[in-house]
């Protein structure tokens, strides 16, 4: 088994090394440690990671990057973070666990356990891929293309603050699992990472087209709940802030 640690702080990717290496009925091979995301990005590239240990700032920029770039990964990720606040927003992207940091052997113990219980889950789907794959061989996927085409771009489902997987999946008449394969396996993409990218377009039109609508106003009319989560979103997407967006192309 190899785990990568992607940490920052070599103390506690030390301490983690340390736990893991305590817990004896998860024999681990090797453990790698990453201290940015350009280094997670080659590791995952070059070897076969059957763990990744998660923390969710390096160095000022967004674990969760890493989890847009590869997004069938979290199946195999535990999020380690002193921010609990974004637990949530961790579990939606469908990751093993959260370990709220300073991480205790115990908590460690119970994500790998739930780790395990996933890749047998696993195990017996991939044993079973015929039925697996079933579940879009049933699926007219250009008719699905369509359909999703105009939910989101002629009726903007997306601007519905309440908007989850589960409702859009109801709208598309599929089961959940369906349309997170459809967009995992065929779009590229997860869930989180599509909706954003239909938001922060509508976004950049409505900066651009009404230079005197408040940036709250644009945040509430194409789908978020707080300014934080859609500054969050737009610099991710732009690499850059609303305002900054909006002075410069209007100087252009």
């Amino acid at each position: 088994m190899k785990v990568l640690i992607l940490e920052d702080e070599p103390i506690h990717a030390k301490y983690l090394t340390k736990l893991l290496n305590s817990i004896s009925e998860f024999p681990i091979d090797e453990i790698f440690h990453a201290t940015s995301l350009e280094m997670a990005y080659s590791y995952y590239r070059q070897l076969t990671i059957n763990i990744f240990f998660l923390d969710l700032t390096i160095f000022g920029s967004d674990g969760f990057q890493f989890l847009d770039q590869f997004p069938n990964e979290t199946t195999k990720t535990i999020v380690v973070s002193a921010n609990i606040d974004i637990a949530i927003r961790a579990f939606e992207y469908g990751v093993i666990d959260f370990l709220a940091k300073p991480v205790t052997e115990e908590r460690l113990r119970l994500a790998l356990e739930r780790y395990s219980l996933r890749s047998e889950t696993s195990l017996k789907e991939t044993k079973n891929r015929n039925y697996v794959k079933s579940r879009l061989l049933q699926v007219d996927i250009d008719k699905l293309e369509s359909r999703l085409s105009e939910l989101m771009e002629v009726k903007k489902v997306y601007q519905n603050e309440e908007l989850t997987l589960e409702t859009l999946a109801e709208k598309l008449e599929l089961h959940p699992r369906q349309l997170s394969e459809f967009l995992n396996g065929i779009k590229q993409t997860s869930f989180n990472s599509f909706l954003h990218s239909y938001r922060i377009k509508e976004a950049k039109e409505l900066l651009i087209k009404y230079p005197e609508m408040k940036v709250s106003d644009v945040c509430f009319e194409v789908g978020y709940k707080s300014l934080s989560s859609f500054y969050e979103a737009f610099k991710k997407e732009q690499k850059t802030t609303t305002s900054e967006f909006r002075q410069k192309t209007l100087t252009t």
